[in-house]
């Protein structure tokens, strides 16, 4: 199996920024900066996550709220604080039906919890998924779900904490009825939420750009992941530039609409099927240069392999334009 990779990248209100350029390149005010997806290292125990992202130096990570919760909320907060590495974002899957009230009041008490560890760490964001339509037609899941979230994204507000919503695979109806960017922008724009664009869920939709251009202001979080054509598995995320996705186009596309940034993978993977061309043309488009983590596979028992999966990111940031 290949080494699964999810990239993601966010703005960061308030963060100013320097410009880091290569000699004799172009002028861009972000920095590269060094992200761990939240789906990085989830069967890892929640110290030893934070002891290998401290060992690798990287400058943020997400964590999957259901991790924080079993570990504890003030536990989990206390490891955090001491690990010293920064939390850019939770996520917290939706998967209650509809018609589920009890399972919905569940699953939001734990979006509340994750908004709170959010905020106690200083994390910007939380997504989430939006749950699966059961029974009812698109329009009348998307009417339950502002109903149930409007509270929350209020809840959220008032802590700093903003929520977004992503866009899924069809496949992933067992957690999510928001399939295209259209529909997630429709439902974040009814919910009051912002966007996580996940391009290997849509990096076939037609109009995507200018749907881009168009809702860039709701645009939370980029992942970037690779895929490989002719897969009928499902997930087979691949290392950007090690498959077939247009990667270099829909970033430099997401660049030239004037996005706070752009997310790369600079995971050196050791089965990667040598097409490195692909995401150095990725990173130029973004005017960065390449750089490589040499962290070798380390498992928390010692065992040689990479985490399950491994997911490591370059993220270009600059400073909010909202």
């Amino acid at each position: 199996m290949p080494c699964q990779a999810t990239t993601e990248n966010f703005t960061e209100r308030g963060i100013v920024t320097s410009a880091s350029n290569e000699p004799g390149g172009p002028t861009i005010g972000h920095q590269n900066l060094t992200c761990v997806s939240g789906m990085a290292a989830a069967a890892w125990p929640l110290p030893d996550e934070l002891a290998m992202y401290r060992r690798i130096d990287t400058d943020l990570a997400g964590l999957p709220s259901h991790k924080t919760a079993a570990f504890g909320h003030d536990r989990s907060i206390a490891e955090i604080a001491r690990s010293g590495v920064q939390i850019g974002y939770l996520v917290h899957p939706l998967t209650a039906d509809p018609a589920d009230d009890a399972g919905w009041a569940e699953q939001l008490d734990g979006l509340r919890a994750a908004v709170d560890i959010a905020a106690a760490v200083d994390a910007a964001r939380v997504y989430l998924t939006s749950g699966p339509s059961g029974g009812a037609s698109w329009e009348q899941a998307a009417e339950l779900f502002v109903g149930r979230l409007t509270p929350v994204v209020e809840y959220a507000g008032e802590r700093g904490i903003r929520l977004a919503v992503e866009n899924t695979l069809p496949v992933r109806c067992d957690l999510s009825f928001t399939h295209s960017v259209r529909d997630a922008m429709a439902l974040a724009r009814m919910s009051g939420m912002g966007l996580c664009l996940d391009f290997y869920c849509c990096w076939q939709e037609g109009g995507l750009a200018e749907r881009l251009r168009e809702g860039l202001d709701l645009v939370e979080l980029v992942q970037v992941s690779d895929f490989v054509v002719g897969t009928q598995t499902f997930p087979n995320r691949w290392v950007p530039g090690d498959a077939d996705l247009p990667i270099a186009r829909l970033l430099a596309e997401l660049l030239a609409l004037g996005t706070p940034g752009s997310s790369i993978s600079n995971w050196p993977d050791r089965r990667s099927s040598g097409r490195a061309p692909s995401l150095r043309c990725a990173a130029a488009s973004a005017g960065c240069g390449e750089s490589w983590l040499a962290e070798p596979d380390r498992r928390p028992d010692g065992n040689s392999g990479a985490a399950n999966p491994t997911q490591m990111t370059r993220r270009l940031l600059t400073p909010s334009k909202r």
